[in-house]
């Protein structure tokens, strides 16, 4: 089955896990503490930096 209890509340996603849920709500908060270091941009999560 294709059942992904943990919904989001602020976007159509879903997920499997409530930790996988967590950590995709970074991404709709305004603060990015992340800063790339070759670039301008600034990230919610420090994975997201290549």
């Amino acid at each position: 089955q294709n059942v992904r209890p943990f919904k989001c509340d602020q976007c159509p996603q879903s997920f499997y896990r409530n930790l996988d849920l967590k950590r995709h709500k970074r991404i709709h908060l305004t603060v990015k503490p992340f800063p790339c270091g070759h670039c301008e941009k600034s990230f919610s999560r420090k994975d997201a930096l290549k």
